[in-house]
């Protein structure tokens, strides 16, 4: 009864993150995906729980049916999984998607991701500390393109800038690479969330209230 209970707690007051993931046609890419959130070092951490939030946007191949399969193996290694799906007859975009994932969870923490994007084990451990640092901060981490060599100039400018050229860059392009985004949800919920069109994550940089 102790035991339980003292379970129960700990399930309350355990960091919740989500890791928000919208898919649009993206089977052939979802088995590395979600092998790597498998070796996310964050879910031996106990108070620590780690949620994939996964919102098909009208897929037409089998994205819906490899969720459902991915969905068993994700909740027997701790992880809660939430799935939404499209019934548009065509896709919603970028930002449509990743505002539903977003919706149907409810963690404190955001931690965006892209089926064709694998993250580093450490990937979510390391943002969520960087995040709680510094809770106004949306951060991001560096990249590496595969194959190797691949857009070797932008790969290099987009892990090589200061944090000033973060902020002033973002006018000419989305200097924070979107698939390592990881934020606060209240941050989120306070700049409206994304805008549904085109360019979603650079228009989401420049917003006013990034200054606030």
């Amino acid at each position: 009864m102790e035991a339980s209970a003292s379970s129960a707690a700990s399930a309350r007051d355990a960091r919740r993150v989500a890791v928000v993931l919208p898919v649009h046609n993206g089977q052939q890419w979802l088995d590395g995906c979600m092998r790597a959130l498998l070796a996310q070092t964050v879910l031996r951490s106990r108070d620590v729980a780690l949620e994939v939030s996964a919102f098909d946007d009208a897929s037409t191949d089998g994205t819906w049916c490899a969720l459902g399969r991915w969905a068993h193996e994700l909740e027997l290694a701790g992880m809660r999984v939430t799935l939404g799906r499209s019934t548009r007859d065509a896709p919603g975009g970028c930002g449509y998607a990743k505002n539903r994932a977003v919706a149907q969870c409810d963690a404190e923490w955001l931690c965006f991701q892209d089926v064709d994007d694998v993250s580093a084990p450490s990937r979510v451990e390391a943002e969520l500390a960087a995040a709680e640092a510094r809770p106004r901060a949306l951060v991001g981490c560096q990249v590496v393109r595969e194959p190797a060599g691949a857009t070797e100039r932008y790969v290099s400018w987009a892990n090589g800038m200061s944090q000033s050229q973060l902020v002033h860059h973002r006018f000419r392009e989305c200097t924070l690479l979107m698939p390592t985004w990881f934020m606060a949800r209240a941050d989120f919920v306070h700049a409206g969330g994304f805008r549904e069109e085109q360019c979603e994550d650079l228009l989401f940089l420049q917003a006013p209230w990034r200054a606030m």
